[in-house]
Parts: C-alpha cells; sequence; structure tokens
C-alpha cells in the first residue's frame, strides 16, 4: 500500500533531508481539515543552512502542527523517545550546537487593519511568535528565525532569508515585495492623547456634547510621564520588488451606455369600467350614431383610470370615429367637439405632443370661425399644460387675427375671451383688461353684451391680485359698471337668463368692493326678476335659489363689519339661506346645496336666538 502524501504520525511531520539542489521544493500536497479553524497544521518548519556552493543543506519541516513540535523542541534529546529516526535526532542534536532554524507562518500580520475579526489562525500564529521570543531568551545557543509571508506566495521566497543581509534577522515579514523587520519606536504622543480623550458614557452627568471633555490644562510638559511608552513597529530592510498595482477595471463606463426604458408594471387585467365601456362602445358602432359614440367616451372618461392605457387609447379612437361621421353629417363644430375630448383625453394621458398636434391640425383646416375659435381653445390647453404662457397668449392673439378676418362678430368675441383668459393667466391684468375694453368695440350687442362681461372679469382679477387700495376700489368700481352695461344689452335683446347672470356678477363685486348694501339690494332685485321668470326660462330656478343665497351672505358680511344685520335684520338672513338650501334641494343642485347648507350654518351662528 502506498504511503499517504500527509497526516503523518507522532508530531504530524514530513521530513526531507537536502538534495543537490539549491532551491526549497513546494511542499507537498496536504490533507485539509475543514473542522480545524485554527490553522494549526499549516505552518512550515526550515531548519539547515546553506554551504559555499550554494546548496541547502538541512531539513523542510511541512504541515507541521507548531505546537507540539516546539515543544519538543524544548524537551530536547534526553526527552525523546527511543525510538526516534535518524534524522529527528540529529536534528536535536544541531540545535544545541546552533543548527539555524526558520519559522514559516502565513498572514500572521499585516492583516489588524482589516475589516471584521480574521481567522482565529492569525491569533494562534502570534502565539508562535511569542513562544519563540521566550525560547530564544531561554536558550540563546539556539538560532530560532520567524518569517511570515502572504498566503498567496511560494516558499521558495524563504531562501532569501538564508543568505546576506536577511540572515542576521530573526524576524522578518514579507509585504508586496519588501521584507521588513519588527521595530521599536516611542508612542509617548499616543498615550498622552489617550489618556486625555477617554471615551465616557453619553448619559453621564456634567459632560458636555460636542466630543471636547477636557477638565485641566498643565503647566509642565506632560510626555516625560509617558516617555517609557513604545510600540512595535515595522520598517523594511529589503525591497525585492515593486508592489503590484491594483488592475484597473476597464468595463465600468456607464456614460457610453444608454439609459434603458424603464416602463411600468401593467395591469393586464380590464377594469370594470373598460370592459363596460368596450361593449357600448361596440354596440354604439354597430348604430352608426355619433352622439351615442361620444356619451360612452364621456361616460368612461369620468371613471377611467389613469393606468388604463388601452382604454383611453381606444376612447380617443372613437372621439375620431365620432368626428367623421358629425363631419359626414356636415355638423362641423360638433366634429370639433368630439376632436376636442380627444385632445382633452390625451392632455390627460400626459401626451401632451400627440394633443397638440392634434389640435394644430383642426386649427389649420377650420373652415369657419367658430370652429376655429374651438380649435385655438384646445392649442391654448396643451400649452397651458406644458407651462408656456408666453407661447399661448402669442397663440391666442394669432387666432383673433385670424377669425377677425372672417367677419363673424361672435366668434370673434370668443377669441377675445381666449385673449383675456391667457392675459389672466400669464398675470398680465392690465393687458387683460386692454383687451377686453378693445372687444367692446362690437356693433353687435350680443357681442358687446359678452365683451362687458370679459371687462368686468378681467377688472375683477385686478382688483383681486392688486395691493393697491386705490386699484382695488376703482376695479371693482370699473366691474359694477361692466356688468350694469351688459345687463342693459342683454335686457333689449331679451335673453332673460343672460341678464338675470349679469345681475349675479353685479351681486358678487359689490360683495368684493365691502358694499353690503348695495349687494343686498340688487340680490333681492335678482331674487324676484328670476321669480318672474322662471317659468318662462330655463334655469331661472336656479338662479332664484342662488339669489337667496346672496341674500343671506350679504347679511352676514355686514355682520361681520359692524356686528348688525342690514334690512330685515337677522330673521330675513335666516329664512334666505334656508329657503336656498330648500331650493337648491327641489332642483337636485347636491353641489350648490352642500354650499347653501354652510351658509346657513354660518348664518345661524351669527343670529341664534332663532329656532
Amino acid at each position: 500500500m502506498a504511503p499517504r502524501r500527509g497526516g503523518e504520525g507522532g508530531a504530524g511531520a514530513l521530513a526531507a533531508i537536502g538534495g543537490g539542489r539549491g532551491a526549497f521544493d513546494p511542499p507537498p500536497l496536504k490533507r485539509m481539515y475543514p473542522w480545524q479553524q485554527d490553522g494549526a497544521g499549516q505552518c512550515d518548519i526550515v531548519a539547515g543552512g546553506v554551504d559555499d556552493t550554494g546548496v541547502f543543506k538541512g531539513i523542510h519541516i511541512s504541515g507541521v502542527h507548531l505546537m507540539a513540535l516546539l515543544r519538543t523542541f524544548q524537551l530536547s534529546k534526553v526527552f525523546m523517545p527511543v525510538d526516534t529516526s535518524t534524522p529527528i535526532a540529529h536534528l536535536g542534536q544541531s540545535l544545541q550546537d546552533g543548527i539555524p532554524l526558520v519559522i514559516v507562518t502565513r498572514g500572521c500580520f499585516g492583516r489588524d487593519m482589516d475589516y471584521g475579526p480574521g481567522p482565529v489562525r492569525n491569533d494562534v500564529q502570534k502565539t508562535v511568535w511569542e513562544i519563540c521570543r521566550q525560547m530564544r531568551a531561554d536558550m540563546p545557543q539556539v538560532l530560532i528565525s520567524c518569517i511570515d509571508l502572504p498566503i498567496n506566495v511560494s516558499p521558495d521566497v524563504v531562501q532569501a532569508c538564508l543568505s546576506e543581509p536577511l540572515n542576521e534577522y530573526r524576524e522578518l515579514m514579507y509585504h508586496e515585495g519588501t521584507w521588513h523587520t519588527p521595530s521599536v519606536i516611542n508612542s509617548s504622543g499616543l498615550a498622552k492623547w489617550k489618556q486625555e480623550n477617554k471615551k465616557e458614557k453619553l448619559n453621564k452627568v456634567g459632560v458636555m456634547p460636542g466630543g471636547f471633555h477636557r477638565k485641566k490644562f498643565g503647566w509642565i510638559d506632560e510626555t516625560i510621564f509617558y516617555k517609557d511608552m513604545w510600540a512595535l513597529g515595522w520598517k523594511p530592510v529589503l525591497k525585492r520588488s515593486d508592489p503590484p498595482a491594483a488592475p484597473r477595471r476597464t468595463d465600468l463606463v456607464f456614460s457610453e451606455n444608454a439609459v434603458p426604458d424603464v416602463k411600468p408594471i401593467l395591469n393586464s387585467t380590464p377594469s370594470g369600467t373598460e370592459v363596460t365601456f368596450r361593449k357600448l362602445l361596440a354596440r354604439s358602432r354597430e348604430s352608426g350614431d355619433p352622439q351615442e359614440l361620444v356619451s360612452s367616451v364621456k361616460a368612461y372618461l369620468d371613471r377611467a383610470k389613469f393606468s388604463e392605457k388601452s382604454g383611453l387609447e381606444e376612447a380617443v379612437k372613437a372621439c375620431g370615429e365620432a368626428a367623421e361621421l358629425f363631419q359626414g353629417r356636415g355638423d362641423a363644430v360638433e366634429a370639433c367637439s368630439a376632436r376636442g375630448m380627444a385632445v382633452g383625453t390625451y392632455i390627460w394621458m400626459n401626451e401632451v405632443d400627440k394633443a397638440m398636434h392634434m389640435a394644430t391640425e383642426m386649427q389649420a383646416s377650420a373652415k369657419t370661425a367658430k370652429v376655429e375659435v374651438k380649435a385655438a381653445r384646445l392649442v391654448l390647453d396643451c400649452h397651458f399644460a406644458l407651462g408656456e404662457l408666453d407661447k399661448a397668449v402669442e397663440a391666442a392673439t394669432s387666432a383673433k387675427d385670424s377669425v377677425e378676418k372672417k367677419g363673424d362678430p361672435e366668434a370673434l368675441c370668443e377669441a377675445w375671451g381666449l385673449v383675456v383668459a391667457t392675459e389672466i393667466a400669464r398675470g398680465d391684468f392690465e393687458a387683460a383688461v386692454t383687451a377686453a375694453t378693445s372687444a367692446t368695440s362690437s356693433a353687435d350687442k350680443l357681442s358687446k353684451a359678452k365683451a362687458w362681461l370679459l371687462v368686468a372679469e378681467s377688472q375683477m382679477a385686478l382688483g383681486g391680485n392688486s395691493e393697491s387700495e386705490a386699484t382695488k376700489k376703482s376695479a371693482h368700481e370699473a366691474a359694477i359698471a361692466a356688468q350694469t352695461s351688459a345687463r342693459v344689452l342683454f335686457k333689449e335683446l331679451g335673453l332673460k337668463k343672460e341678464e338675470a347672470e349679469a345681475l349675479q356678477g353685479v351681486v358678487q363685486a359689490c360683495l368684493m368692493q365691502g358694499n353690503s348694501t348695495a349687494a343686498l339690494q340688487t340680490a333681492t332685485e335678482l331674487q324676484a326678476f328670476a321669480k318672474d321668470a322662471e317659468g318662462s326660462t330655463e334655469g331661472m330656478s336656479v338662479l332664484a335659489a342662488t339669489a337667496s343665497q346672496l341674500v343671506a351672505t350679504a347679511h352676514l358680511q355686514q355682520y361681520s363689519i359692524d356686528g348688525a344685520f342690514l334690512e330685515g335684520g337677522g330673521e330675513a338672513m335666516i329664512a334666505a339661506a334656508r329657503e336656498a338650501v330648500a331650493s337648491f334641494d327641489r332642483l337636485g343642485e347636491a353641489g350648490r346645496r352642500a354650499g347653501a347648507q354652510r351658509v346657513l350654518l354660518q348664518a345661524r351662528r351669527a343670529f341664534p336666538s332663532t329656532n
């Protein structure tokens, strides 16, 4: 049976007498013991020297258990077993005669700055170095040298320690191509710093925050108290090669790589709203009714989610189909409204570029002034979504100039309204007032009345955003005058609903001005006017209820100013607020009813004596 290559008995040593070669052989194959974490059997011992011809003569012991072997050397020859083999016995005698002994450890020093506790064998091998130092002190005739090598260096590096100048040192460390030997340096400065910067508990009473805790100052040089403090370091004695350069990675180039297109995780399961919408859409397409298509799209957009991309794309497609059907019937305005729904859907989907492209094509292909104004309003919506207010003003002005050439006064008034709205959005209220005033030069009464409403709107915006009290007062007075002028024109045209809305604007302007008395008078007039025309004109019931709410609001404003109520007292205020709530409740106006209830609550708090 062939002998094993490692793990021999006794002290666990494998002895080999040097031959005629002048270099060390690599250690034989060793048996690994994963359960041994201290690395006790992973060291080498070289005993011997180099003769005049440069040939090593001695013994190379590999895979040795250091603690057992060092103890064996300490016992000397008389304590060895009788049947000890000749090479080991000769080695014991040679130790007494002065044969040099080299103990090689792996990774003992140079690891203290690493992160983590490190392997257990580091501490064990440091203990070996301490035992060797003790042996040199007890038996000076034993020439023991300790050498520490990195874990990835071959054993032939040890041969340099047997020749000058390294053979003069008893302790050596090979690190990054340079041999180092221990050196003792004075550490008085470090000892003084540690004494003055003791780590104290954070919850200790009397410790000031910040980290500076010194309580005294010395009158003499305190370094004399620490002059006997020493630290063990390393100094280079022989450089064999330059330190290996860390290889630079060339694959970590991120600027040349394209940014990945990260897409959201789409929910493939359609919602119930989308499923119902597709069913309605299929039914509408079978009937071929464009109005039914538009109604299906409106019902879906009120309930659609932003993540339903496929459903929203289908809604845009349906709007295009409805627009083509309306266009085939010769209804250009309804076709423009259908495409406007598609533009609004694109804006809500955050695809403003597609919306802008569609709106621009609509404006360019418009054949009538009203259609062009509607398309221009869609272009402005796209600019507002992008925050391009200056471009919005330019687009509105360009659309107004284009519509003015077509001779449609109503469309021109709507175009002036676009200019006024963009100027107010940009914050240039004086320019908005100028544009609205220019619109009042129309010869058409209806257009002129609507222009006066634009003047009132711009004046109200100017007064609401001005810091000067004089400017506010003049703007509110101008708004009241503009609403009054519009009311007169609407009355001449016989448009009662528009006349009532102009009266409502006068009340709101009076409230903004702080003139509660004028607001009450106008609101009472509006209430009586709306009740008289309630049966003949649609929408007058809502205006009558709104007038009752404005009556209560005028009383509350006067009460907040001087603590008194206007004509009729608190009873009239409570009655008007209750009438507004009851009217909105009867008409099914839930949103308006909530506002009237808030006014009624404030009225009851101001006049709590009414049950």
